[in-house]
């Protein structure tokens, strides 16, 4: 894995830079859609676009690191909206950036149009449970008692992110996903998810046209439900169980193991 990292940390060199105060504020409330791509596909396809998007370097780090906490209530409903298809659904999470230490707790709420809206704001650290200002700011952000929320699931991962020069468009990548709950993980090696986010709901671009040519159709990924799905028993998991399957045949989903720890 060390190699197939540093052969991502030597193409993202060749792009140009751009800033976290040039993208901060942009595209909170967008249309996005995913593609599960392999590791090396993906480096494939950096190949090709190194002068039409700028990567996101933070401090010299363009590959840089985020750990979230995912809450939900006894029951699991969040979970249960994405599994059954709800259109207007709700994931609550804590992010934290590790090279920055920053962490934020965030609200996305998908809404029936298919777009995402995001609310979040500045936490000193993650908690199990909601802790002061944070109850009301879930109050005002979602319809649930943020009184039963804790965390339920922990997913860390690497994040490569380029935008385009309008900054109409941003695309992460997100690989060396690894998920822990009720002391125990499991890691999906060589395996990621890219998406694309954009403010218009029809969208085309240097990417999106580079997809098209190699065949590369839009994919559902959701971290939260399949590590969930990973790592929980006794809880329904019907409509992530292709994808299960498919990530465990393509030798992308190891054994899970101890991890001392959540």
């Amino acid at each position: 894995m060390r190699e197939e990292d540093e052969k991502m940390r030597s193409l993202l060199r060749s792009f140009t830079t751009v800033t976290l105060a040039e993208l901060s504020g942009n595209l909170q409330d967008r249309y996005d859609e995913k593609y599960l791509i392999p590791v090396a596909l993906y480096r494939e396809l950096l190949g090709h676009l190194t002068t039409r998007y700028r990567v996101l370097d933070v401090e010299g780090v363009r590959d840089y690191q985020y750990i979230s906490s995912y809450l939900d209530m006894p029951g699991f409903p969040f979970f249960m909206a994405h599994h059954n298809g709800k259109k207007d659904r709700y994931k609550v999470r804590y992010r934290r950036y590790v090279h920055s230490g920053r962490v934020y707790l965030e609200v996305k709420h998908k809404i029936n149009k298919g777009k995402t809206l995001k609310k979040r704001m500045a936490v000193e650290k993650e908690s199990e449970r909601p802790q002061g200002e944070e109850i009301s700011f879930l109050q005002e952000n979602t319809p649930f008692d943020p009184l039963l929320m804790s965390v339920v699931l922990q997913a860390s991962f690497s994040r490569i992110t380029l935008a385009a020069p309008s900054g109409e468009e941003r695309i992460t990548y997100d690989h060396n996903l690894l998920f822990r709950a009720g002391g125990r993980e499991v890691p999906l090696p060589g395996f990621g998810v890219m998406e694309i986010k954009h403010s218009g709901r029809k969208h085309s671009s240097p990417m999106t046209d580079l997809l098209l040519r190699y065949g590369i159709t839009p994919g559902a990924f959701s971290k939260y439900c399949t590590g969930i799905a990973l790592l929980y028993t006794g809880i329904k998991y019907n409509r992530f169980k292709p994808l299960i399957l498919s990530l465990k045949k393509k030798n992308y989903v190891t054994v899970a193991t101890n991890s001392g720890c959540c």
